[in-house]
């Protein structure tokens, strides 16, 4: 299939389809003319490229992991040898735990942060409603006093 096709194929583009193969990652074929030309598990690879780039890998490490693009990624393995495929994940998923830990970081103080300042609005609050009762007592009070006076 040519690169329209598979682009079409994969809901890819073909300058997505050309970078992959700047970076070793989906060779073409070429027919007679100089078209690229794939074959029918491109498919495949193409979508487990996307998958693994989506998932925080990087062309680098998708690279390391070579004809096992072909594998299915998410489901049965059928790699000659899923060492690297091994090395790879293991990696990425150390990375990605530590992200999560970061993050997880981050969440706590944002809502420590958020509980400090709802706390701090409802004094204000608290105050302010204090405060407006007071002066309408206060205005009412010089209300009725003018009444008395009048």
């Amino acid at each position: 299939m040519r690169i329209g096709e598979l682009a079409r194929a994969t809901g890819t583009t073909t300058r997505a389809l050309r970078y992959y193969e700047e970076h070793g990652l989906l060779p073409p074929e070429r027919s007679p003319n100089g078209y690229r030309t794939y074959p029918p598990d491109a498919v495949k690879v193409v979508e487990n490229i996307r998958l693994l780039l989506a998932a925080g890998l990087t062309t680098e490490d998708l690279r390391l992991l070579g004809t096992c693009l072909r594998d299915e990624v998410i489901g049965g393995h059928r790699c000659d040898d899923p060492t690297a495929k091994v090395e790879v994940f293991e990696q990425r998923l150390a990375v990605i735990q530590h992200r999560i830990d970061e993050l997880t970081a981050v969440r706590a103080q944002l809502l420590a942060r958020l509980e400090d300042l709802h706390g701090r609005q409802a004094v204000t609050r608290s105050n302010g409603c204090a405060r407006q009762v007071s002066e309408r007592k206060r205005v009412k009070g010089a209300k009725d006093d003018q009444k008395t006076f009048s």
